[in-house]
This record gives structure tokens, sequence and C-alpha cells, in this order.
């Protein structure tokens, strides 16, 4: 194993700013590449796995403030309804970063992510959910 191979086991942060270093310095025979690049993948997977959490948030608020009833509803509409809002502005930031992730948004994303939701709202509430989303994709992002 090579110093920079043994650096990222070692102490990571030191390895990413000795490696952005080395980069930057164009000493690519100094750069473990195979750990970059398995961090770089790491980056996408990470984007794509905040997607799928903030549109899971989305859903399972609009599903609360859907089924909500009475004190309940009254007393946590307006933090859900912030909530929503600050996800999908989260979410907008998130795309416009990195556009090719609005691929990812298909029906089978929804359903994924709305069983999800809807089984904390079930869980949490004690209420039957709907079987199939109700919700347009609009009116999620």
């Amino acid at each position: 194993m090579t110093e920079p191979q043994q650096l990222y086991d070692r102490d990571f942060y030191l390895w990413t700013l000795q490696t952005a270093e080395a980069l930057r310095a164009g000493r690519v025979k100094d750069v473990d590449l195979e750990h970059v690049a398995e961090e770089i993948e790491d980056m996408g997977k990470r984007n794509a796995r905040e997607l799928e959490s903030r549109v899971t948030q989305i859903l399972e608020h609009l599903l609360k403030v859907r089924l909500a009833k009475g004190v309940i509803l009254e007393y946590n509409q307006g933090a859900w309804q912030a909530s929503i809002l600050r996800q999908r502005n989260e979410l907008d930031a998130l795309l416009q970063e990195s556009p090719s992730l609005r691929q990812r948004i298909g029906p089978d994303f929804i359903r994924k992510c709305y069983r999800h939701a809807a089984a904390v709202v079930a869980a949490e509430y004690k209420v039957d959910t709907p079987e199939e989303c109700p919700f347009a994709a609009e009116q999620i992002l």
C-alpha cells in the first residue's frame, strides 16, 4: 500500500487536503486515484440519497396535512407547511446544482418515496394512508 492509500485509512481529512494540493499542482502520480474515484462516486450517491430524503419528507408532511384532523392538525399544520416549503427550497437548490438528478424523479421513484412516507405517517398517527400516492409530481416539487 502506498503512502496516499495508507493516509486515506489513517487520516481522511489530511488525505483530502494533500490530494487536493497534489491535483492542483498537477502531481497526478502522487494521487491515490482509486480512492479519488470512489469518493467522487460517493458524492453522487449522497446527492441521490438527499433527493430521495427530501421528496420523502415532503410527501410525509403533505400526507400529515391531508390526513390529520382537529387539534393535531391545528397545532402542527403551520410547522408541516413550513417544512414542505423548506424541503422544496432545498430540493430546488439541489436540482439546480445537479440538474441530471431530475431524471430520477419518475413514477417508480415517487412510489418508493411515498411508500416510506406513508409508513411513517401510518405508524405515527395510526391512520390508514392511501395505497397510491395522491399527489402529482408538481405538488411534490
